[in-house]
């Protein structure tokens, strides 16, 4: 078998260069079956549930057409992960259109320019004015070294909701917040203790250091991040710094509002309902997460744009995106993009994304369509669409990087040890949480610097340097 010139490194660790080994001999097996099985001219492989529902009817219209018949797939994450990457890797088949989300799609981006092994669409969207109707933010974690390599399913701008029902019932006007200091000095009296013990019975916000996810995006709220948006490794920079040693002082202290109320958990849901916070972090995607899991908050719920680190700073972050892409080894590249404009440039496909999924297209010229202005029962009768659509040009963009996967781990593990270390030593103030995040986040730093430096393309290409 031949490789095409990739770092066997690819991001991953020995354990599971052993496991991509075995993936790539079983992936063969399976894709062979497959191939046999398979009676269309086109595949597609996705890895969620929703997604493939919503994408039915259009793939049945696309092969009732005349066309190409395409033949969908519904395969899990980790599944797609491992015959993606025997595919690439491998120079064996795949899919010809792969919709995969970040963590899947950026592992595609540890070699060079020419090793990639999804089709380079950058020439086709410029020559069709493509790149004009898709929100610029949207595209940023599939670009690498300047070239796009798949269409933006989503932008997922990130709001605050927060309990309207308490909040209102206090006289509070959440719209004066601007910054996440205001939040925490207009709602920190609405703290309750019922029983005398500790901790509190309801704080102002849902975060904690174990969310790596909700970590990640307040880094990105603040023009932080393990990455800048070309990719350089970027994790002890002041910027991150101060922010984690914000983050952490609402973590811990006497004056701590900041608790764990964990998404996609019973236990969580509980909490929810308890109003063990008043306030969450809320891409367009959970909107629909907590329609479903809590129902019974219809009405109590609202939203507001993202409190900034600063005056007129940044009122929204992202959580989560996925993209449709083709393979290079597809043989039916011309068809396959034919089929991915189909989808993913669709109005209705874009309005039933809204419909079911609470997420936002990210095709610009679909924005305008009555459907984003409709008031949600859910949230108050807010016109969440249009919220969501006003901050997605704000969205802050993302590196296509093979490691953020583990720098993400690693930034997460360095506020937890910043937060123990702190809370310790009984230092409560961002001041003085200062030099133990730095300390913790150089650390984590020097870690992921290490994996990235095993992969001899990336230490040779690397523009790594001093951005504090």
């Amino acid at each position: 078998m031949k490789f095409r010139g990739l770092p066997l490194g690819y991001a991953l660790s020995p354990g599971a260069l052993v496991m991509l080994v075995l993936a790539v001999c079983s992936g063969i097996a399976i894709i062979a079956l497959d191939s046999r099985e398979e009676s269309g001219e086109l595949s597609m492989w996705t890895f969620a549930q929703p997604h493939y529902d919503i994408y039915v009817p259009e793939v049945n219209n696309w092969n009732s057409s005349g066309k190409p018949i395409v033949d969908m797939h519904l395969i899990g994450r980790q599944v797609m992960d491992r015959r993606m990457l025997g595919g690439f890797l491998g120079d064996v088949p795949t899919a010809d259109l792969l919709e995969a989300e970040r963590a899947t799609a950026c592992l595609a981006f540890a070699g060079p320019l020419d090793a990639v092994g999804f089709v380079d669409i950058t020439d086709r969207l410029e020559a069709e004015g493509l790149l004009d109707a898709i929100n610029g933010p949207a595209l940023s974690p599939w670009t690498f070294e300047g070239r796009i390599f798949g269409i933006p399913h989503d932008v997922h701008p990130v709001m605050l909701a927060y309990r309207a029902d308490i909040t209102e019932a206090a006289g509070i006007d959440m719209s004066e917040v601007e910054t996440w200091d205001d939040l925490y000095r207009v709602l920190a009296p609405l703290q309750q203790r019922t029983d005398n013990g500790d901790p509190m019975d309801r704080y102002v916000m849902s975060l904690w250091d174990s969310e790596s996810d909700m970590l990640e995006t307040l880094l990105l709220q603040a023009d932080g991040g393990a990455f800048t948006e070309t990719g350089t490794l970027a994790i002890d920079r002041n910027v991150n710094v101060t922010a984690v040693a914000n983050m952490v002082s609402w973590m811990i202290g006497p004056n701590r509002v900041a608790t764990h109320v964990p998404e996609f958990s019973p236990t969580g849901d509980q909490l929810k309902l308890d109003g063990h916070a008043l306030c969450y972090l809320m891409p367009d995607w959970m909107c629909n997460v907590w329609r479903r899991n809590v129902p019974t908050l219809e009405g109590k719920v609202k939203l507001i744009p993202l409190p900034a680190w600063e005056p007129g700073g940044r009122r929204t972050s992202v959580w989560g995106g996925s993209m449709l892409g083709i393979a290079r080894t597809s043989t039916n590249q011309d068809t396959a993009w034919e089929f991915a404009k189909h989808l993913y440039l669709s109005e209705e496909l874009a309005l039933q994304l809204y419909r079911a999924g609470d997420i936002i297209t990210p095709i610009q010229e679909h924005w305008d369509n009555p459907i984003f202005n409709e008031p949600d029962d859910y949230f108050g009768g807010q016109r969440k669409g249009r919220m969501y659509i006003d901050l997605a040009p704000d969205v802050p963009l993302r590196a296509a990087t093979p490691y953020f996967k583990q720098a993400r781990g690693a930034v997460q593990n360095a506020v937890s040890r910043t937060r123990e270390e702190a809370d310790k030593l009984s230092l409560y103030t961002p001041e003085e949480i200062e030099p133990i995040a730095r300390k913790h986040l150089e650390q984590a730093h020097a870690e992921v610097a290490t994996i990235i430096n095993g992969n001899a393309f990336l230490r040779e290409n690397s523009n790594e340097g001093d951005l504090r």
